[in-house]
This record gives C-alpha cells, sequence and structure tokens, in this order.
C-alpha cells in the first residue's frame, strides 16, 4: 500500500460513503471476527471510536478546517452536548497510530434518522496516522 491518505467517495450530491464501511469494504483495512469484533487485519489490534457533537451553529467552521486537515483548529470550536447534536464528528483509530480515520456527519431526525456523511472519510495509516494521533485523542469528548 504506497498511498498513506485515503478519501471515501460520494455516493450522492454531498453525501459520502461512511467511514467504518469504507474501512471494511473498500480499504479492507479492517474485518470482522465476530459480529461486534473488528480487528485491523495486519496488526490485529481493536479500534478505537469516538463521536464528538457540535452545535449546527459551527458545521461550516467544522467542514472548513476538516477539508484542510486543521484538526488542531477543530479542538477550538466549542464541544456541543453529548448525544444532542446533529453535527458530529466521527473518529476510528488504533491505538498505535497505524490506523485513524475521521469523518463529519449530521444525523438527520426528519429524514427516518438516517445519518448523512458531509464529507469523505479521510484514513490515514503507517506514518500520517501517527502524525496525527495525538490531536484525534484529544477531540475526544468523554
Amino acid at each position: 500500500m504506497q498511498d498513506k491518505i485515503f478519501l471515501s467517495k460520494e455516493v450522492a450530491d454531498g453525501e459520502y460513503q461512511g467511514l467504518l464501511e469504507f474501512l471494511l469494504e473498500d480499504l479492507k483495512l479492517f474485518k470482522r471476527n465476530f459480529f461486534f469484533s473488528i480487528k485491523h487485519v495486519e496488526t490485529g489490534e481493536s479500534h478505537e471510536y469516538y463521536t464528538r457533537y457540535f452545535e449546527h451553529q459551527y458545521q461550516d467552521q467544522l467542514l472548513r478546517l476538516f477539508d484542510a486537515n486543521d484538526f488542531e483548529g477543530m479542538l477550538a470550536i466549542p464541544m456541543g452536548e453529548y448525544g444532542k447534536c446533529a453535527t458530529q464528528l466521527e473518529a476510528r483509530y488504533l491505538k498505535s497510530g497505524k490506523l485513524v480515520g475521521l469523518q463529519v456527519i449530521e444525523a438527520r431526525p426528519h429524514e427516518d434518522g438516517r445519518y448523512v456523511s458531509l464529507t469523505p472519510a479521510k484514513v490515514f495509516v503507517d506514518e500520517e496516522g501517527q502524525k496525527i494521533l495525538n490531536v484525534t485523542k484529544q477531540l475526544r469528548q468523554d
């Protein structure tokens, strides 16, 4: 694998393939051992997962920062209330930093509760993942 940063494809106008589907089906970097157990194909590591919430008023700023790979800039955006905001940053990563995947999504309760991926999923592998691992962990909303 020569490329170190991968982007998911657009599936509809302004909507992109989801991060987990991209990792499992397209890149084949993860595999399911059991229904809930997902492991990295090379290292056997389980992935870490989180969602960070943002108020809708910050969505344009979040999208600009995400597009520019300015993940540190995202730290300056106030966090929204856990579970109460439609605009979200989804992250899946390995503790080793061998893989970091990020994507901005939006919950749409008015569309039968579906989630829409507003950006391509960005997957950083090897040294590219290790470069952004620290800021990825800082973005976690606990």
